[in-house]
């Protein structure tokens, strides 16, 4: 007996240290994930970053792609953490960004729901598992459908995230642990990795394979050390009262790293009567809190973007655990309604499939071919500078009219003004035509006889430069060279999706500046 404990006892640092270890390599292999699925967007080139545009800049659209995506692969933290990858890459705006974080919330609700079926052969335990299944989700509809509209006409999400990414910003322990990853060296890994692999679309679904494994991987290690021998004192001590159910679930899920495990978790434990229904919905509102740490870990080493959307999640997530949590009544709606319908599926089973394929997959996919004749807008400020030091402002506004293959360019001297002011200039570009817009003129060029605006000559073409601010990274951009009139040099790095240059110089053949533009922020 007495060797059985001193063995126990010298096991268990041992257990800690190897579970310890496992955890850092988690966490390593994540980050690495993250930065490869960054890479290996930017590696795409800009045909497939029109799509992602195309198909996000509707909100609505937007918003269903974050659910069908996560209803898919069954994972909200791998698709909060690809689109925070993907807004760090420079090819997806934070306000894009948003309704597909917010989708993803509606998509991993799904797996409990596809646990609570189940139990669909176990008559008297199949409407108390399907209730604690569908309560993620409709606690999770009723958040979308107060906050939506509060980011679609107000940008509340976007305006508060902003503000907490500027307090980060000046903290000086905001600045180090967002730009400690840099020492890890994994940036260069990742580069290395995308540049060796041999065709970007593999490279991609390998570096997504490797985000979701190690989310996987993360889950398992805690899950067992944290979950796996305490189910019985966590039914004991957990759901004592709701504020301390909830703090269990943001701790329990903030150790998974999935939100997915810790709410599947309640429903044999509903369905078999040791925790109530009510009991276990702020547990879940609690790993709704959880897991958003997965995205805010994702944002490390990123741009303010990337930061300001990991802090949308947490905020989507707090707003709604604050509009429940503290309100008994508020807190037993979704708890009725989860009830309502479980009692609802008892008496007539295809009710719980048809709304599985509805809400998770048909709709989405309906409304997502439904939107392909859509209209995109983006807006581009610039800073112009002269020899002389003159500095100035442009507004450029494409829109994309998507049916007709054309883009309209709205050009503004100065910020965007307020609704109803005419542009200075309007002109447009079809899609098909080796043309992109500067703040000052349409260039036209074609490489086969290197030949720009018809009387000049180019010196030199590449389509794998890179523009880079605080706020923006943008890779694979078409550079041109130009020997223009009198002795003068024109560089052009220009977005060949949205055939705009984001930076222009003209210099004299000694190197002295004359005129310049370039990008400081998109919308």
């Amino acid at each position: 007996m007495s060797q059985d404990l001193e063995k126990n006892s010298i096991n268990k640092p041992i257990e800690w240290a190897k579970t310890s270890l496992l955890f850092v390599l988690a966490i390593l292999l994540f980050l690495l994930a993250i930065d490869m699925v960054g890479e290996s967007v930017t590696m795409l080139g800009q045909e497939t970053a029109k799509s992602i545009l195309l198909a996000t800049s509707n909100p609505f659209i937007g918003l269903f792609i974050g659910l069908l995506a996560t209803a898919l692969i069954q994972s909200s933290s791998t698709v909060t953490s690809m689109t925070v990858a993907v807004v760090a890459s420079g090819y997806l705006t934070l306000g894009n960004a948003i309704p597909v974080v917010m989708g993803a919330n509606v998509g991993t609700t799904l797996t409990s729901t596809l646990v609570s079926l189940g139990f669909i052969t176990k008559r008297n335990q199949f409407r108390k598992a399907i209730s604690a299944g569908t309560i993620h989700d409709f606690f999770n509809i009723i958040t979308v459908l107060i906050v939506f509209p509060l980011e679609y006409y107000y940008g509340t999400l976007s305006y508060l995230a902003q503000q907490l990414t500027a307090l980060v910003d000046e903290s000086t322990m905001g600045f180090d642990l967002f730009q400690g990853s840099k020492g890890l060296g994994l940036s260069r890994i990742s580069q290395w990795l995308v540049e060796a692999l041999p065709q970007n679309f593999i490279t991609l679904l390998l570096a997504l394979a490797l985000l979701f494994a190690s989310i996987k991987f993360l889950s398992t290690i805690i899950y067992k050390r944290l979950i796996g021998s305490s189910k019985d004192r966590m039914r004991k001590y957990v759901f004592a009262n709701p504020y301390k159910s909830f703090g269990w679930g943001v701790l329990i899920t903030g150790g998974v790293q999935s939100s997915s495990i810790t709410t599947s978790l309640m429903v044999p434990m509903v369905a078999s009567g040791k925790v109530m229904l009510h009991n276990a919905f702020p547990f879940i509102m609690g790993a709704n809190i959880g897991t958003t740490i997965t995205a805010l870990l994702a944002a490390f080493n990123k741009s303010d973007a990337a930061i300001s959307l990991a802090f949308v999640h947490i905020l989507f997530n707090l707003i709604g655990v604050l509009v429940f949590l503290p309100f008994p009544a508020l807190r037993n709606i979704p708890v009725m309604l989860a009830s309502r319908f479980g009692a609802l599926t008892l008496d007539s089973r295809i009710i719980g499939f048809s709304y599985i394929l509805f809400t998770f997959f048909l709709m989405p996919f309906t409304l997502i071919y439904l939107n392909k004749g859509h209209v995109t807008e983006r807006t581009y400020l610039f800073e112009n500078l002269t020899a002389h030091g003159e500095s100035s402002l442009t507004t450029i506004k494409v829109r994309r009219e998507v049916a007709e293959n054309k883009l309209d360019y709205y050009i503004y001297k100065g910020t965007l003004p307020d609704d109803g002011i005419l542009p200075d200039t309007i002109f447009m570009i079809r899609e098909r035509h080796n043309r992109f817009a500067t703040v000052d003129q349409v260039c036209t060029y074609k490489n086969a006889t290197l030949q720009f605006n018809k009387d000049h000559k180019i010196i030199s073409l590449n389509d794998t430069s890179t523009y880079r601010t605080e706020s923006l990274k943008l890779e694979h951009l078409n550079y041109i060279k130009v020997q223009l009139g009198d002795g003068l040099i024109g560089h052009y790095w220009f977005d060949l999706d949205q055939k705009i240059a984001v930076k222009s110089e003209v210099v004299k053949s000694n190197g002295e500046l004359l005129k310049s533009s370039k990008l400081i922020s998109i919308q």
